[in-house]
């Protein structure tokens, strides 16, 4: 027997194809290049569907954003930021995990589209300053769980430690989508390393 769906899950389940149907035709073909109509074919919805769901193409694609990062945290979250491990263990298994994502291409997808649309908020302000508050969100520890104590970045406030690995996430994963001949999976870990490692004199 088929499995008969409320109003709201059905909506729920289109949100989420929409989702990640422009994810994918959002990465291919540019923010520019990709239209609302395109989503919903691949999505295999209507553009009615679309709007229904989304505001436009730039909430669409804030709600794209919004649920890849969402996606990404849940991962961390569930193979790393628990069990009470120091900040070196969380160094270590967080380039793992990054190598390990970056290898298998769990990432290649969503890093596109967030360089793609980083260079379009930049010519947005409104845009912009919607992009930047889900990047960095308010709040956040007085260290950053992977600034270890002695290392330059724990020296640091939450937010400057936060956009330095982030920069470090993002530049690493487009050089190595771009060369990954110069920028293998393991420059990361090592990149990080440096970055955690105890100033000297400590």
């Amino acid at each position: 027997m088929a499995e008969r769906l409320t109003r709201q899950e059905q909506r729920e389940r289109n949100r989420l194809a929409l989702l990640e149907a422009a994810e994918k035709v959002f990465a291919e073909r540019g923010v520019q290049g990709a239209s609302v109509d395109e989503v919903a074919a691949e999505a295999g919805l209507t553009k009615g569907a679309v709007y229904s769901n989304f505001d436009g193409k730039e909430d669409l694609l804030l709600a794209v954003m919004r649920h890849g990062l969402g996606r990404e945290a849940r991962a961390q979250s569930e193979r790393l930021l628990h069990g009470g491990r120091d900040a070196g263990e969380l160094v270590a298994e967080f380039g793992a995990y990054w190598e390990e994502s970056a290898r298998n291409g769990e990432q290649d997808r969503f890093a596109r589209l967030t360089v793609e649309f980083m260079v379009h908020a930049t010519r947005d302000p409104a845009v912009r300053e919607q992009l930047v508050a889900l990047l960095f969100p308010p709040g956040g520890p007085d260290r950053h769980p992977l600034a270890p104590p002695g290392s330059g970045l724990a020296g640091l406030p939450y937010e400057q430690a936060d956009a330095i690995l982030k920069s470090l996430d993002i530049g690493m994963r487009l050089l190595a989508l771009l060369a990954p001949e110069r920028c293998p999976p393991e420059l990361f870990s090592t990149a990080l390393r440096l970055l955690t490692a105890p100033e000297a004199g400590d």
